[in-house]
């Protein structure tokens, strides 16, 4: 007798088989989505304010404070640097969402190589250049750390999922999984 159904493995039960992410919220696909929406809303953000910081023709009161003026002013030198690193990051998270919705485990990949890029530029930052301010470890290593695992695990485990065959548009419906949207 031949299988008529070779793709299926004999056990498959109908059951989930995908990761759910933080225990209850949702599935890989649906977290890459939702963590790469919010990277992609800060991101503009950041760079409207960094524009209207730039090209804003009022003089910012930081009260005779040596140090905030000393990082406006970098802030204004370093615009053309910090707006191409924020357009990358916005091409990089939009690529990330593209490949969640196409179950690309390659485009989603360059979302975590993004995420580590800038947790080793924010500890290089930390290290070389703000170690006389105060809780520079938890504002340059620990919170970058923290922050770049939170965004790059639900990543690692969609690529995971998309790898095995789990996460596929054959099997979302099976895996689909969300608690906190639609």
């Amino acid at each position: 007798m031949v299988d008529s159904t070779p793709l299926i493995p004999a056990q498959y039960d109908g059951k989930k088989e995908g990761h759910t992410i933080f225990c209850c919220c949702c599935d890989s696909k649906k977290a890459v989505q939702i963590f790469n929406c919010l990277a992609v809303l800060s991101t503009i953000v950041w760079m409207v304010l960094l524009s209207v910081n730039k090209y804003a023709d009022v003089e910012i009161d930081v009260n005779g404070d040596p140090t905030a003026e000393g990082e406006i002013q970098e802030l204004r030198e370093n615009y053309n640097y910090y707006m191409i690193a924020y357009g990358i990051g916005l091409a990089v998270y939009l690529s990330a969402l593209m490949g969640a919705c196409m179950y690309s485990s390659c485009l989603t990949s360059l979302a975590i190589l993004w995420s580590l890029f800038n947790m080793g530029n924010m500890i290089y930052f930390g290290v070389s250049s703000a170690q006389d301010e105060e809780g520079w470890i938890v504002i340059y290593i620990v919170s970058p750390i923290v922050w770049s695992m939170l965004y790059i695990y639900p990543h690692a485990v969609f690529i995971n999922e998309v790898n095995k065959g789990i996460m596929s548009p054959e099997t979302y419906a099976r895996e689909r999984k969300s608690l906190c949207c639609v």
